[in-house]
């Protein structure tokens, strides 16, 4: 089988709410597959959302028996020795978004909060430009070659939307059985296989994510990013919220 590895690099500041502490709002070095979907065009929302609950499952209920994309981890570069994740963090105004916010006189202030002095400011760390991260996309009953075609090289990302350019390479994955390390972050909810040790595992919005662990389970060798490395070990028959659709 042969699979695309997608390397992503950051044309802009991408900041997303990983977690939020105070007033600090803090972006973690892992873009999941929920936002990749999206950003690849594999999927779209309503424009208009009053409802305020994620449609994941069926706003991807046409490609997830055709398609399946990993999360994005940090990637190491070729001329540098480690994979490094920069962030901007910047301070900005946490005045309200809407239209009109009116100031009201302390003396006639139906809130009681113009007599108060309450900071009105946040901090944001953010993806910095340059960062690069590493996913791959699985065809499934297609070739690698004609699915890559039709993937965007440049996308948006976040919650303000920041740039990005993604490059392709279709690469050789091996099918095996046995045991295994993973060596890519999985989504819990994408495979029912469950590590047997070795767990490194991170609560994420809105799915976590096993970032090391032992598994037993049929599974592909992927082609490294570098020569002379060893594969790439990850699930075989990944489906995006697999465990979600009862599809397992």
């Amino acid at each position: 089988m042969q699979v695309i590895e997608a390397t992503l690099t950051t044309h802009g500041k991408v900041g997303f709410a990983s977690r939020e502490v105070g007033r600090m709002t803090d972006t973690d070095p892992c873009i999941l597959n929920t936002a990749l979907h999206y950003a690849l065009g594999l999927a779209s929302g309503r424009y208009v959302d009053v409802i305020h609950q994620p449609t994941y499952i069926e706003d991807t209920a046409d490609v997830v028996d055709d398609v399946y994309v990993t999360p994005a981890a940090p990637a190491r570069i070729e001329r540098q020795g480690t994979a490094r994740t920069e962030y901007l963090t910047t301070n900005r105004n946490a005045r309200s978004d809407t239209y009109a916010t009116p100031n009201y006189p302390a003396t006639d202030d139906p809130t009681g909060r113009a007599d108060k002095n309450l900071p009105t400011f946040e901090r944001e760390r953010a993806l910095a430009p340059e960062n690069a991260f590493r996913f791959y996309v699985f065809p499934y009953g297609q070739e690698a070659s004609e699915v890559s075609t039709r993937l965007p090289s440049y996308i948006r990302l976040g919650k303000k939307r920041g740039k990005g350019h993604v490059s392709y390479r279709i690469v050789d994955a091996e099918r095996r059985s046995g045991t295994f390390n993973l060596g890519h972050p999985l989504s819990v909810y994408d495979h029912d296989a469950m590590p047997t040790g070795g767990v490194v595992m991170k609560q994420m919005q809105p799915t976590p994510v096993w970032f090391e662990g032992e598994f037993d389970t049929d599974h592909y060798a992927i082609e490294s990013p570098f020569p002379n490395e060893s594969r790439i070990r990850y699930p075989a028959g990944a489906k995006f919220l697999a465990t979600k659709r009862d599809d397992v």
